[in-house]
C-alpha cells in the first residue's frame, strides 16, 4: 500500500496560548512547546473541515472504492459521518464507507484497516480521514493549552510495499484520559475532557519506547537503517523524553507541535505532508498513542 497524498485543513480560529494565561507563560509554553492552538470558527465542524482536506487530495475525482473516517468528535451518531463527507464530495456510490471512534492512535489504526481493504480485489484505492474539534470539551485549561481542530485526508492506493504494524491497548486505564460524563448523562456542551497528566506522562514513557523497540527487534531495523520516526505530536514533554528513552539520534524524530498544537489523529499525516518530499525513498517509523490508553506503531517504507 502506498501514501500518495495528503490534504489538510485546520480550524480558522487561531488562538495564541498567551491569550489564555498570563501567569507563568513562558514556563508553560516551554513545557508543552506550543505557542497557538487551532479552534473551528461557528461554521466549521469534522464534515466540513474533512470535506476541505478531502478536496485538495481529490479534485473533484469520484472514483474511491472505500471512505474511511477516524474521529472522536462525530457530529453525528446517526448516520455515520462519512457518508454525509461522501455526499460533499459526490464520491461514487459503490463505495465502502465508515467510520472509526478513535484518537491520537487513530492514524495508524486507519492505515492498518486500509491494508486490510486492499489485500481484497475490489478495493483499489481509498480515502483516509482524521477528523477531530476537541475544542468542544476543552473546558479545562490544562487541555485547552493542547489541543487543535483539524482534519487530514490521505490517498491511499494499493502496491506491493507491505507495512509492518504492532498494537497496544490498556482499557484498564481508559479514565486518564476521556470525557467527563458519557453521552446519556450530558451532551457535548455541557461535557468536558478529562486528562491526567502524571498518569499519561509515565504511560507514554514506557508503552510507547516498548512497542517501538519491539517493532524494531522483529523487524530487524536498527538506528542505522531507519531514517526517520514521526511520532505523535503530544508535546514537547513528553515527546522529548520519549526520544531520550529511545536513545536514538534526535535528528531521526521530526516535529511540529510548535506549529499546529495537538492535533489528535491527524498529527501524524500533517507531519508526513509537510516533510513529504524529505520521507521520499526513506525507511520511516510511525507511532500513535494516547487515549484508550492505546499505542499503535507501524513501519513504512515511503515510496
Amino acid at each position: 500500500m502506498k501514501i500518495q497524498k495528503i490534504g489538510v485543513a485546520l480550524g480558522g480560529q487561531k488562538k495564541k496560548i498567551k491569550h489564555f494565561i498570563k501567569k507563568n507563560y513562558n514556563k508553560v509554553v516551554k513545557s508543552t512547546g506550543i505557542s497557538k492552538v487551532y479552534h473551528t470558527t461557528n461554521k466549521e465542524d469534522i464534515i466540513t473541515l474533512a470535506t476541505k482536506a478531502s478536496k485538495k487530495v481529490l479534485k473533484n475525482q469520484t472514483n474511491v472504492d472505500a471512505i474511511i473516517l477516524i474521529t472522536q468528535t462525530p457530529k453525528y451518531n446517526i448516520p455515520p459521518n462519512s457518508f454525509i463527507i461522501q455526499k460533499n464530495l459526490n464520491i461514487k456510490k459503490k463505495c465502502l464507507i465508515f467510520d472509526i471512534n478513535q484518537g491520537c492512535s487513530g492514524y495508524i489504526y486507519g492505515l492498518k484497516v486500509a491494508e486490510s481493504l486492499m489485500n481484497t480485489k475490489e478495493i483499489n484505492k481509498i480515502l483516509l480521514i482524521t477528523a477531530d474539534n476537541y475544542s468542544r470539551y476543552c473546558k479545562k485549561l490544562n487541555v485547552k493549552l493542547l489541543f487543535s481542530d483539524s482534519a487530514t485526508a490521505t490517498i491511499l492506493v494499493k502496491s506491493k510495499n507491505k507495512l509492518k504494524f504492532k498494537f497496544f491497548s490498556d482499557g484498564d486505564n481508559y479514565i486518564h484520559l476521556s470525557q467527563k460524563f458519557d453521552n446519556y448523562s450530558e451532551s457535548i456542551n455541557n461535557n468536558s475532557l478529562h486528562m491526567d497528566g502524571n498518569k499519561l506522562f509515565n504511560f507514554s514513557l514506557n508503552a510507547v519506547t516498548n512497542l517501538i523497540n519491539e517493532l524494531m527487534k522483529e523487524n530487524r531495523l536498527t538506528n542505522k537503517n531507519l531514517d526517520y520516526i514521526l511520532l505523535h505530536q503530544a508535546s514537547n514533554i513528553i515527546n522529548n523524553n520519549i526520544i531520550n528513552k529511545l536513545k536514538i539520534e534526535n535528528n531521526k524524530f521530526l516535529k511540529n507541535y510548535n506549529k499546529f498544537g495537538n492535533t489528535v489523529s491527524s498529527t501524524i499525516p500533517i507531519l508526513i505532508n509537510e516533510n513529504f518530499k524529505k520521507l521520499k525513498n526513506k525507511k520511516i517509523l510511525l507511532c500513535g498513542f494516547g487515549v484508550g490508553l492505546s499505542v499503535s506503531s507501524c513501519f513504512y517504507e515511503f515510496k
